[in-house]
């Protein structure tokens, strides 16, 4: 199966160029490509051509024509970009670039960063903050190491969000104000959403305001399932207000304010009656819930000094509250209730400038942040037969802490400079120092848990330098090659994890101990990564390529299985701890190509052609097995079209994924291994018709060809022994529709 499908797909490569955008833009490619700007690369707007490094970007209208109601949706057609799922229940969690996700991925909103991400066993899970996407008016994403101008969280790349401000909005109106209604429904979970947006604009004060609900189900795979389904109810609520504040003619005061809340409730049917942990449940259901609010306050103003021309002064505060109750009812008459709190608190402030002197373009600047996290796991077993209650469950007695009340300082301070060396030739030095202290403290629940263990403080500084080289030529063609050097300090829940259950023998099973072991000793990752790569753009066309090769030293392995041990044949003992991987290697390369086909025939002027393909490997190169988190090679191919008078706009793509067969199976017990999905080829077919000027309806048909297939991101961790039940409740959603319409005054 896949060599028929990278056989098409390398036949379409050789005869037709290729490109990122999925969706048909409204403007021209050469209007699109050639003065399109991004900010992620440099922390200042430069023309694409201009940009040394891998920049993806979407506007707002990319995430319109891409009929894209989630992260996940906005990201289908970039190969090497993912997000990361847990499941049916948690679902997406986090974001995944060239084979790098979770808390490897620095997350930005307007500035700010995200809270990270925190899973411990079967029943918690807390993902990143991520913003609702009707806000979004530019996603950018810088792919590879960016240490040097983000820190410790970018080691794997950036994703920065930029949300509306009220002038950009009613810059689209007459008048002083817009308002706009959008209604939606997305078939691969069955859910609606209505967003409602208001913005006023005065001479100095513009304000915006805007309220998203959405209510879905779990995915639509019905066709695809043939035992017991499992089940969830979910929905969300956001709510945005920014006001800006012109002080003078060059100095801008914003006040962003954002509030979201999501419930699910949830029925995990297919994992009843499979394996120790749940053989004996009959009954497996869920309540989660996640609060999280984001303020910042942002000054942007110049001053007459000659490194300080332009400047942004940027305070926010973060907080992220997740807690998730589970039931599971087994055959023994036994009922546990089971609790997850999770709590994250980051505050911070940020300062850039920008200034030019001479040949030199000078980005300086500095970020100090404070985050605290902490977390709790309760367990109540009760006898439905007898009332008795027991706290003490598979040797711990609950409330217990996974890891100690924890406290994080993060101070960098960095400089870089583009010198324009001539109209052909930049340079792009830059360095950044980070100085990381991590503080546990350890409270009366967590030491009656682990009552001999130490907990580690950590101190660390790292530089992290950067160096680049841009070269123009002719007919819009731009070259650039980098290094680049990516670092990132040991997590407070991977130095100082700790657990340990004992789960009585059921049947073939025996008595299994589980372990957690805190690792003091954990370094720092750091990571030396190259890039070259070139953009092209003409009328009608536009090209880029890039091949990169990253070597990580000390990257983290979290909760790794370092031991088991069954010399007793009535026990077995599973020992788990993060640890260092002393030498890691990721490289790949991407393509991508747009043209009009009426480069070819003036008959075809409504056309367009478009591809991105990306192959990645990666390897732990003390043992010379893969690396697991690398998502197979993947192909998108787009073929659009448009009326005469721009009213409709029609795109057919497919997307070509190649069989993942590279898998490290080192670590699966017996004669198991890694489930490994087949390749596939999926058609969408997104349809955009403008009913009037404000107005616009947009529906989509996903899966056209109705074939079952599963995602490398979805079933990555899941072996061979899982039961059929699993495995199916994991399938990619059947043929399903998308519709939306909005319409703004």
């Amino acid at each position: 199966m896949n060599k028929f499908v990278f056989t098409r797909a390398a036949i379409l490569l050789s005869i037709a160029p290729i490109n990122t955008a999925v969706a048909v833009e409204e403007e021209s490619v050469d209007d699109v490509e050639l003065s399109h700007m991004v900010v992620v690369a440099n922390k200042s707007p430069r023309p694409i051509q201009d940009v040394v490094g891998s920049v993806v970007s979407f506007s707002a209208n990319d995430i319109a024509n891409n009929q894209a109601e989630n992260m996940d949706g906005l990201l289908r057609y970039k190969p090497n970009i993912k997000m990361e799922s847990a499941g049916n229940r948690f679902q997406s969690t986090a974001i995944n670039i060239r084979g790098i996700g979770g808390d490897r991925v620095a997350v930005r909103v307007d500035g700010s960063p995200s809270t990270e991400q925190f899973n411990i066993g079967h029943f918690g899970n807390s993902g990143k903050m991520l913003p609702e996407l009707d806000l979004i008016k530019q996603v950018e994403i810088l792919q590879g190491p960016a240490s040097t101008l983000y820190g410790s969280d970018a080691i794997g790349g950036v994703v920065a969000f930029e949300t509306w401000d009220p002038s950009d909005l009613v810059s689209q109106t007459k008048g002083n104000d817009f308002y706009k209604l959008r209604l939606g429904y997305e078939g691969k979970n069955r859910s609606q959403v209505a967003t409602g947006i208001a913005a006023w604009q005065g001479d100095t004060v513009g304000t915006l305001l805007s309220i998203t609900h959405r209510q879905g189900k779990g995915i639509n795979n019905d066709h695809f399932v043939d035992t017991a389904q499992d089940k969830l109810d979910w929905d969300s609520d956001s709510f945005f207000a920014k006001v800006t504040v012109a002080l003078a003619q060059d100095d801008l005061l914003t006040l962003t304010v954002n509030h979201s809340q999501t419930d699910n409730d949830s029925e995990s049917k297919g994992l009843l009656g499979t394996g120790r942990t749940f053989g004996t449940t009959t009954q497996l259901s869920g309540s989660d819930s996640n609060d999280s609010d984001r303020v910042s306050l942002e000054y942007e103003f110049s001053s007459d000094l000659a490194l300080f021309e332009e400047n942004v002064l940027r305070v926010y505060y973060l907080n992220n509250d997740t807690q998730q109750d589970s039931i599971q009812i087994k055959s023994t008459d036994l009922k546990s209730n089971k609790r997850f709190d999770y709590e994250q608190t980051l505050w911070g402030l940020e300062f850039n400038s920008f200034a030019q002197l001479g040949i030199h373009n000078l980005v300086t600047g500095f970020e100090f942040n404070q985050t605290k996290s902490k977390e709790l796991r309760d367990n109540t077993d009760t006898n439905l037969s007898t009332g008795t209650v027991n706290k003490v469950i598979s040797g711990e007695s609950f409330p217990v802490r996974d890891f100690p009340k924890s406290k994080t300082l993060k101070f960098g301070i960095f400089v870089q400079d583009e010198i324009q060396l001539n109209q052909q030739w930049t340079l792009v030095p830059a360095l950044r120092f980070d100085y990381y202290h991590l503080m546990p403290h350890s409270d009366s629940i967590y030491e009656e848990d682990n009552p001999t263990t130490d907990i580690a403080s950590i101190n660390e500084t790292a530089f992290s330098p950067k160096f680049g080289i841009l070269r123009h030529f002719d007919n819009n063609v731009s070259a650039y090659a980098q290094y680049v050097r990516g670092f990132r300090a040991a997590p407070f829940e991977d130095a100082n994890i700790a657990l340990n259950q004992l789960h009585p023998g059921r049947g073939p099973f025996p008595d299994l101990q589980v372990e957690a072991i805190p690792n003091p000793g954990l370094k720092s990752e750091t990571s030396d990564g190259i890039e070259i790569g070139f953009r092209q753009g003409q009328a009608g066309q536009h090209m880029s390529a890039s091949l990169f090769y990253t070597r990580y030293k000390d990257f983290i392995l979290s909760k790794d299985l370092v031991n088991t041990d069954t010399t007793d044949p009535s026990l077995t003992k599973l020992s788990f701890q993060s640890r260092n991987l002393t030498n890691a290697e990721i490289y790949g390369a991407e393509l991508s190509y747009e043209i009009g086909l009426q480069r070819w025939s003036e008959s075809l002027s409504a056309w367009t052609l478009s591809t991105n393909l990306a192959v990645t490997e990666g390897n732990d190169l003390d043992t010379n097995q893969p690396i697991n988190t690398i998502a197979p090679a993947q192909a998108i191919i787009n073929l659009g079209w448009h009326s005469s008078d721009q009213k409709w706009q029609l795109n057919l793509i497919n997307t070509l994924t190649k069989a993942k067969t590279r898998v490290d199976d080192s670590k699966v017990r017996g004669d198991n291994e890694f489930i490994k999905p087949a390749g596939s080829a999926i058609f969408d077919l997104l349809a955009h018709y403008q009913v009037t000027k404000n107005s616009d309806i947009r529906f989509g048909v996903f899966n056209l060809t109705n074939k079952e297939y599963w995602r490398w991101q979805d079933v990555m961790g899941l072996t061979s022994d899982q039961y059929d039940s699993v495995i199916q409740s994991l399938t990619r959603p059947e043929r399903n529709i998308s519709v939306s319409f909005s319409h703004k005054w």
